[in-house]
């Protein structure tokens, strides 16, 4: 697992690591970039290349996008985009090694992996665009939210490339109207459920919407009003993989939890507190149902679904058995 903290470094860390006499599971980096190789401000995302674990890409407040070699944690390739970088995406499923970057300007910029160059911009946002995913169905399609409320989809073959603005009124306007807002404020966070046929955004109006990712329609599912985003990072949340139903959605909060929802229903599941700061950032474990949430306080939990409530989490339905507690932590 990697992870980039405000300090500017990147750790590994091997997650087979056994628990201790305590059964207790505290886990050291196996690797880290070290100081001189270091970004010179914070990490703001960390992402493996889909096909080979021997690089990885990450951003950074300091305007770089940096390519990193895993065995000697040096980078490879430096990409400098004159921007805070809020995150950056590489697509799991395509034959291009596009990096798409989402940074403190209108534009979103394809850094080529290939050539060490940025190939083209995408414009269309009025503002600082704050997250970027790739369609995890069509390699070439991107979303992206920004400042500005809005979420836009593109296809970046195509010279006129922003197919979408999505508008959560679902009104008969033009794809691209001006009116079309997706968030009555800005988005930063982007997630695809398990199969790739929803999108769920965050916006900084707190609310959570889901979105026929096919259609660009918003499905009206109500999450409620308990979620908590007032920071204008981005924000990784993370959706329950094919082995879990009802699918759950996992979001971080600011208000030092993480909130477990059925995606489908909008249904608050369960409260997972353990953290002493702000969560940042939660990501499963692919087969595994295993959940890690990041937090200001410098650490990383591990949860996973136990026959015993624990003390840290808050079960909103007694009668459900999800449960889900912490193991451990790094």
């Amino acid at each position: 697992m990697l992870s980039g903290g405000s300090d500017g470094r990147i750790h590994v860390y091997d997650l087979n690591t056994p628990p201790d006499s305590n059964d207790h599971v505290r886990i050291g980096s196996v690797a880290s970039v070290s100081r001189e190789n270091r970004h010179r401000f914070a990490v703001t995302t960390v992402s493996w290349f889909p096909f080979d674990t021997g690089m990885f890409v990450s951003s950074s407040a300091d305007k770089t996008i940096r390519v990193w070699d895993t065995n000697s944690m040096t980078p490879a390739c430096i990409f400098d985009l004159d921007s805070h970088v809020h995150c950056q995406a590489i697509s799991p499923i395509a034959s291009h090694c596009l990096v798409a970057s989402a940074a403190e300007e209108p534009r979103i910029r394809l850094c080529d992996l290939k050539s060490g160059a940025s190939t083209h911009s995408l414009m269309g946002h009025n503002g600082s665009v704050l997250s970027v995913a790739w369609s995890p169905r069509q390699e070439h399609v991107l979303y992206s939210g920004g400042v500005d409320g809005t979420v836009r989809i593109w296809d970046i073959r195509r010279a006129a490339a922003c197919l979408m603005s999505l508008d959560q009124h679902n009104s008969d306007n033009d794809a691209l109207a001006d009116t079309n807002k997706a968030h009555g404020a800005g988005v930063n966070g982007l997630v695809f459920s398990s199969d790739g046929s929803k999108l769920v955004t965050l916006g900084l109006d707190e609310k959570i919407r889901m979105w026929d990712a096919y259609t660009g329609r918003n499905t009206l599912v109500n999450y409620g009003s308990l979620w908590r985003n007032r920071f204008q990072w981005y924000m990784e949340a993370a959706v329950s993989g094919p082995d879990v139903w009802p699918p759950l959605l996992y979001v971080p909060s600011d208000d030092q939890q993480v909130l477990v929802y059925e995606l489908n229903t909008g249904r608050l599941s369960r409260r997972l507190k353990g953290a002493y700061g702000r969560v940042t950032c939660v990501e499963k474990r692919s087969g595994l149902q295993e959940l890690y949430s990041a937090s200001s306080d410098n650490e990383i939990l591990i949860w996973e679904p136990a026959e015993d409530h624990n003390s840290t989490l808050e079960d909103e339905h007694p009668s459900e058995e999800d449960a889900w507690s912490e193991s451990g932590e790094e």
